[in-house]
């Protein structure tokens, strides 16, 4: 008979990997570290530290160079991976309510995994039964503030709509990913796109499916998703001024306008029919 062997418990495997990240992020590619050095630094046993440099060394994640280690590449990839993911875990765990409640499932599954990058940052503005237009209230004047504008959304909203237009009629560049149902609509209410002063400063494109509103300026980041309904939820809206969430919010735009197809706003006045075959 085999000897019964105990699994290791679950907390010394946690344990284990928060130690592996605080090790990782305490070390550098460049300047090498003694272990006694990093002890004193993260506040550890030299021999925890020293046991765990051994072990990451031996996983070609650092180098041991005389009695000083450092980071190499692979090294330099689980540190950034275990940063985004601790990230993004504290994101689930600190916007709970939102995540549980909303459908997420328009986020990329790579975006979601960064996540993280706005959790840290971002100012959910929920709705107040007493106060009915504060969202409309703190984002708008955000929006007045940009020239450049980069829309990814299945949702008409009206009050952003005109708010970016009159910025882009006042000199700012606009580029929007959005459905084919939009752009019907679009075709036939939206005056501003038979501008041809406007048509200048404005590119639109169309997707077969997107699923959340999303608009990102230069200082800015504003994120609505569906509730798990299917019903968009305007009155909580993430918004975010964290240069990092911009970045992240411009990367997804550019993800979704990769799969678009361009449309030509000289066919928006034009029958739907006739328009497709031009």
């Amino acid at each position: 008979m085999s000897e019964w062997i105990e699994p290791p418990k679950k907390r010394s495997i946690l344990a284990s990997h928060s130690l592996t990240r605080r090790v990782l992020h305490s070390l550098d590619q460049v300047q090498p570290q003694t272990t006694h050095a990093l002890s004193q630094k993260l506040k550890l046993h030299q021999s925890s530290v020293s046991h765990k440099l051994k072990e990451l060394a031996e996983r070609d994640l650092v180098v041991k160079k005389g009695k000083s280690y450092c980071l190499i590449n692979a090294g330099i990839i689980e540190k950034n991976t275990l940063e985004w993911t601790g990230k993004t875990l504290r994101c689930i765990q600190d916007h709970k309510d939102f995540i549980l409640s909303h459908d997420i499932s328009g986020i990329p599954a790579s975006f979601q995994v960064t996540m993280g990058v706005i959790g840290d940052c971002w100012e959910n503005i929920e709705n107040d039964p007493d106060l009915p237009n504060r969202a409309q209230e703190i984002i708008i004047p955000l929006l007045k503030e940009g020239k450049y504008f980069l829309v990814a959304s299945s949702a008409l909203v009206p009050l952003h709509q005109l708010t970016v237009v009159q910025a882009v009629r006042e000199g700012g560049y606009l580029q929007a990913i959005t459905t084919e149902k939009i752009i019907e609509e679009l075709r036939r209410n939206n005056y501003a796109l038979k501008d041809e002063l406007l048509r200048s400063r404005i590119e639109l494109f169309g997707r077969s499916k997107i699923n959340l509103h999303l608009i990102v300026t230069e200082s800015c980041l504003f994120l609505a998703l569906p509730r798990l309904d299917g019903s968009y939820d305007l009155e909580n809206i993430i918004v975010s001024k964290d240069p990092g969430a911009v970045e992240w919010g411009r990367i997804l735009f550019y993800h979704f306008l990769s799969g678009s197809e361009k449309i030509d706003l000289n066919t928006l006045d034009l029958p739907l029919a006739l328009s497709k075959q031009l």
